[in-house]
Formats: C-alpha cells, structure tokens, sequence
C-alpha cells in the first residue's frame, strides 16, 4: 500500500513539474480553453510565463546578452493589444544594441485543432524612436479572443555598465517569472530592488566558460504576480513596477578593487559637462552673434532680453519629438534647418543667452515618460533645459513647447531634480527646479431655467499658467468647428453660440473664453417641482480615484484652483422649496481645499465654490483623505435644489 501511495504521489509530483515547465513552441489545448485569469478574473490578458536569461560575454568586446521569452494568454479584444511587442534599442554616437532571433508564434484552437501562425519577417520593423533610441516593434499574426501568443529574442548591449531594469511586473497579472542574470565577480553591480512586492534572489556561483571567470548567478522565481493598477494622475507607474535596478559600483581586475565607477550625481554632471557638446559645441557663439545682435537690438533690460530671445529660438527651431540631452543636429544645422531635438534647441537657447550677457547654464533632467531616476547615472538622464539668473531670480526654460513660458515648461519637465551643469566655474550639483504657478479657472455663468427645464445664458472664463498652455494646445489641434464641437461635449452637450477667445494666439498670458449656450433637460420636472443641480456645466460625475488603496503617489502634475460664480433666474411664480447646505472642507494637512456657498436674492439663486489643490504631489498616506474629497465635490454637485410654484 505505502509502494503504491509512493508510486501515485511521485506521478503527480511529476505531473505537475511538468505542468509547470514551458517550452517554446509547445502550447496546450488547456491553456487555449482557458476563458479567464482564475486569480484575477478582470484580467484582459496574463503572462503566463516569462523567462529572462542575462549573461556576458567577449567577443572582440564586452557584451550584456538576454535572452527574453515571453508566451501571454489572451482573454478578449481588450487584451489585443499585448499582441504589439516594442523593444527599445539604446545607442549613442558609436555603439548600439541590437536585436537577433525573433521568433514569434500565435496559437488558436480551430475545430478542436491547435493551429500555428507564425510571426513573419515582414512584419518586423525598426524605427528611430529619439535620438538614442531606435525601436522593434512587431504584431503577432491572427490573434483573436482566446489566442495564446509566445516570442522570443536575444538583446545585446555593449553597455555593460548600465544594465537594464529586471521587470517583474506590468500592467497584466503574470503567472510565473524566472529571471537570471549572472555577472562577472570582478564587475560588482548592486542590485536595488523597486515596487511593492516582497522577493529576494538565490545567489550561487560558478565558472563560466563563456567568459573563463566566476560569475554570480542571482535567480528570482516569482508567482502569482498582480497587475500593477494604474489610476489617473499617476505620473509615470513604472516608477512603482516591482524590479531591480542595476548599478556598476566597482571593478576588481587582478586583485585590485577600484570603486571609481560608483557615481554621485556631481560625477554626473562633470562628465555630461566636460562632453564635446558641453565644452566645445556649446560655445561656439559665432553661430548664434548675428540672430542674437539683430533681435534684441539696443534692449538692455535682462529680462526683456531673457523674453526676446526664448520667443525667438521657439519660432525658428521646431522641436522634432526627439528627446535628447546632447546635440542631435549642432547648433548651426538645427538653425538653417529650423529643426532639433530638445538639446538643439534649449542648448542653442542657453548659447544665445550667454552671448547676450544672461547668467545661464544647462539642466540635465529625467522626464516624467521616462522615470525617476534611482541612482546617480548619465544614460538615466534624457533631456535638457535651460537655466537663467538675473538678479538672483531663478528661470527654467523649454523652448521645445510652442506654448510654454518662462518658469511655466510641460508638465513632463517637473520630474525630479535638475543635475545643474557649469563649465565657467566647475560647478556640478543637483538643483531643485522650480515649481510653476497655480494654475486657475476663474467661470462665470449668467442662466435662466424655463419651467420646461432648458437652461439658457452666457459664460465666461479666465485660464492661467498650465490651464492656460494645455488650452492652446487643445486649440491647436482642432479647427474651430471641432474645437467648438469638444467644448459643448465637455459641458454636458450644450448648444454654444457667440463663441470668442482672446489672446489664444500669444504664447503667455491668460486665455479668455466667453459664449452663450442652451441646455435642453437641465432641469429634471415632476409635478410642480423642478430639480436642479446646483453646479450645472461645472458638476463632476466620476471619482478619479477608484481603488480601495494605492500604493503611489498621486501626481497632479501643477498646483490647481477652480472657481465658480453661478447666477440662476428662477422662473417667475417659483420659490426655492429645498436648498442645499454649504460647506467648506479640507483634507487634514491642508492641500485639497473645497468651499460651496449658496444664496438667493430676489427670483435669482447664486452659487459660489471654489476647489483647490495646493501640492501637485500628494503622497500615498492622504489617499484616502483625497478619494474623499472628490467624493463630496461628486454629492454636492448631483444634490438637488428644488424650486416650487408659488
């Protein structure tokens, strides 16, 4: 009996060894049935199994090799977009990565049949996604709902002293993780583990005979990984993903430990400094003294120079969607072109500025789109701004946004620190970047309610700073009609007439909107009563803010103030039945602020409120004090006043 209970226990534990093991191109009909995610059923797709292989090795040259096998299970059209794979490739001016032996394959179960599509040459392609980033990027074929979809590659890296993340967690669930990567035990890496998940590696050793050296091998087995929920005003969410960040420390050729690779951030900025773009191409102000003497002229006042010369490099130098913290083109390229990534154009801005007698500097940052980054390296910088002093007044500039100003840059921009760079005095540090201005949205509405429920009148509203530029934009990118179109769907389909807006054609100042509108069904009528909401055009209906806890900060990307001035005429014959209370709430620190008022004088209801965020970033500890406070701006807006006849 105790043979055969042995005999039975060693096939299940070899069943389920099997089960658990994956290999390309063997796909079961158990997991082409599969209708769900049994541990995350509002999945749309899972990983079902990632194995990540990393190594190095020399072959005429140190190489980082990994090797990437990924099989997801698709549950519907949603999770169709996880058939798109983009791999990004770094490179710089003399070496690259590269990409081999892409394999690819969809499965389907037709007819009870597994059948095979496999991934195609032809639908490969690379692109130069910015200056030092070229991009793979492939479809599977014939992917439907049910579909499970596997692919492989190997990535190679000449950059063995700045290693990838390790990532073990995306925005699907992922069912089983195994990641390894051995290095050399004369390159010392520390390895700093991000996210919100709880794992440690297996470390071992050996001879490898790829390299002729011992190497560390640091495997992590994971299972049951959860989606990384993302919610709005989120920033960048790969900042929280679960991984490992990877930093070269040190070296130990020969027995002799050499610690110099450890970085702070000042050896940062020295070496982005003493590069030929900061140290030569920077100053070559020949190639900007003409366009510099012609636009400023005989102006002697620094901050009218300041203001001239940004607005000139925005109008001649079109940004070309490349990031960059060094020169793509050069100065005198991107000025006869008219063209240039962010280091053409804001590392020419601060060559101006210098000829013309301005105090200004680089700032070398990390966007929002591209992280924060965890410790100090210069591939984890991908931008540059540009810095002034006048009268030890502090002025950010980004010329690559047509509609941003001085101290007022896109939002991307306020990531983190600035890494301040000057050559002048050797000067290296980290800087604190300006916050920008609250932005404010300042509406008035002037209305009648019908005893029908149409609401008709006029409105009026002021937006500043980044209201203002994320405003021009909008307008930018539609024709009038459309822009129109987009504002009556805003506010609640209303019917707009008489449309104006001043000063949309400038690059700074405040934008001034005004029409007048009709709302049919405003009002909600039964019996003698009409209901209405009280915050009309202005009311929220969804709470940004869903989950139970978050484990991240919100990022609001600027500081915000609303304010509403709200006139009702009340039909004649009517009187105010049921009012609203008043209130006037804050979180407990102070940074979300909420005040609603209302009034009647004569046969005219007025309402005032005013919704304030005084940090735009709002760490993970007052979650639920904001969720809250949407909450009521949500209840009191949906409350009803009810008006009554006589």
């Amino acid at each position: 009996m105790f043979k055969k209970l042995l005999i039975i226990s060693l096939i299940s534990i070899s069943s389920f060894t099997f089960a658990q093991e994956y290999e390309f191109g063997e796909v079961s009909k158990d997991e082409l049935l599969e209708t769900v995610y049994d541990k995350d059923t509002s999945a749309n797709a899972a990983v079902l199994y990632k194995s990540q292989k990393t190594f190095f090795s020399h072959e005429g040259q140190v190489l980082v090799n990994t090797e990437i096998y990924m099989r997801i299970k698709i549950y519907n059209q949603k999770g169709f977009d996880y058939a798109t794979q983009e791999i990004n490739l770094f490179k710089t001016r003399n070496s690259k990565e590269k990409i081999y032996k892409i394999k690819g394959i969809t499965y389907n179960l037709e007819n009870g049949a597994i059948q095979e599509s496999k991934l195609d040459k032809d639908r490969i392609f690379e692109n130069e996604f910015s200056y030092n980033i070229n991009q793979i990027k492939f479809t599977m074929p014939n992917v439907k709902e049910g579909s499970v979809i596997e692919f492989k590659y190997l990535l190679t890296s000449p950059f063995y002293s700045n290693i990838d993340e390790l990532v073990f967690q995306y925005d699907i669930p992922i069912n089983k993780l195994d990641v390894e990567i051995r290095t050399p035990r004369v390159l010392e890496f520390k390895k700093t583990p991000k996210g919100f998940l709880s794992f440690s590696p297996i470390r071992t050793s050996k001879v490898d005979h790829r390299l002729g050296m011992d190497v560390y091998i640091d495997s992590y087995k994971l299972n049951d990984i959860p989606a990384l929920l993302e919610e709005k005003y989120a920033g960048n969410i790969k900042n929280y993903r679960a991984g490992v960040m990877l930093e070269l420390v040190a070296t130990n050729f020969t027995g002799q430990y050499n610690p110099s690779f450890a970085k702070t951030w000042e050896d940062v900025a020295s070496t982005i400094g003493n590069s030929d773009d900061y140290e030569k191409e920077l100053d070559k102000s020949k190639y900007v003294d003409d366009f510099v003497d012609e636009i400023i002229g005989t102006e002697a006042d620094p901050l009218k120079k300041l203001q001239i010369i940004f607005n000139h490099v925005k109008s001649e130098i079109k940004w070309n969607g490349n990031d960059g913290k060094y020169f793509q083109k050069g100065m005198k390229k991107a000025l006869d072109e008219h063209l240039g990534n962010a280091g053409d154009i804001n590392l020419t801005l601060v060559a101006m500025l210098r000829y013309a007698g301005i105090d200004a500097h680089p700032v070398v940052m990390s966007t929002k789109d591209n992280g924060v980054p965890f410790f100090p390296t210069v591939d984890r910088l991908n931008y540059v701004v540009a810095y002034a002093v006048i009268n030890n007044e502090k002025f950010f500039l980004d010329a690559t946004d047509e509609f941003s100003d001085i101290n007022l840059m896109p939002t991307k921009n306020y990531n983190w620190q600035g890494v301040y760079i000057n050559n002048n005095t050797n000067t290296y540090k980290l800087i604190s970047i300006n916050k920008p201005k609250q932005a404010i949205g300042q509406h008035q509405l002037k209305a009648s309610i019908d005893v029908d429920g149409t609401l008709s009148g006029s409105m009026k509203s002021r937006y500043s700073n980044h209201y203002a530029l994320e405003f021009r934009e909008d307008y930018k990118n539609n024709n009038e009609s459309d822009f129109i179109a987009s504002r009556e769907d805003y506010f609640y389909d209303i019917e707009i007439s008489d449309y104006t807006i001043e000063n949309i054609e400038k690059v700074e100042g405040n934008i001034l909107e005004s029409f007048n509108f009709i709302l049919e069904d405003a009002a909600e009528i039964i019996g003698d009563d009409i209901y209405i909401e009280p915050l009309l055009l202005f009311k929220t209906e969804e709470n940004p803010f869903k989950l139970e806890e978050r484990l991240y900060p919100i990022d609001f990307g600027y500081s915000r103030k609303d304010q509403f001035y709200i006139s009702i005429n009340i039909p004649e014959g009517y009187t105010i039945k049921t009012n609203v209370d008043n209130i006037n709430m804050k979180t407990p620190n102070g940074n979300a602020k909420f005040v609603f008022n209302t009034k009647v004088i004569g046969n005219t209801l007025q309402i005032s409120c005013s919704k304030e965020i005084v940090n735009a970033l709002v760490p993970t500890n007052n979650y639920k004090f904001i969720k809250q406070f949407y909450s009521q701006i949500i209840s009191k807006g949906t409350e009803k006043i009810i008006l009554t006849k006589s």
